[in-house]
Formats: C-alpha cells, structure tokens, sequence
C-alpha cells in the first residue's frame, strides 16, 4: 500500500542563553512560534530569527523547525 505525506504546519523555535545558575551552568529561555507558513525556506526562518534577535534582550542560540505532516494511504 503507497502513503504520502502533506506538509501542513511549521513551527518555528528558538532558544537564548538567559544567564547562569549557582552551578555555573548556562540557562536558556525559548518560545515557539506557530502558524509559519509551509512555503518558508531555511533562509526565511534564518531572516524571521534575525528579526526577533533584533529585538529581544538576548541572542538566539538554537534555532528549531518542526514540520507536521498529514500522512495519508494511496
């Protein structure tokens, strides 16, 4: 039986080193944003990054994309 896949979200997520703890270990902050549009490239969700860096109090470290597919039998 053949399946394909639609691509039908993306979401974009970020994360910032916040400070460290008593450890000295890095904290990091993150959030996601949703509704992303399935036709963005890499270089856009690069572009959207810079973006928000511009205007947060922290620089991103880790940029995540995460894809939902609707699989669907053939």
């Amino acid at each position: 039986m053949a399946a394909s896949s639609i691509l039908v979200d993306n979401t974009l997520g970020v994360s910032y080193q916040v400070g460290v703890d008593s450890e000295g270990k890095d904290v990091f902050n993150g959030q996601s944003f949703k509704n992303i549009s399935t036709t963005a490239t890499d270089e856009d969700l690069v572009a959207l990054c810079d973006a928000i860096d511009e205007v947060i109090a922290y620089n991103i470290s880790t940029i995540k994309k995460v894809q939902t597919y609707v699989v669907t039998r053939g």
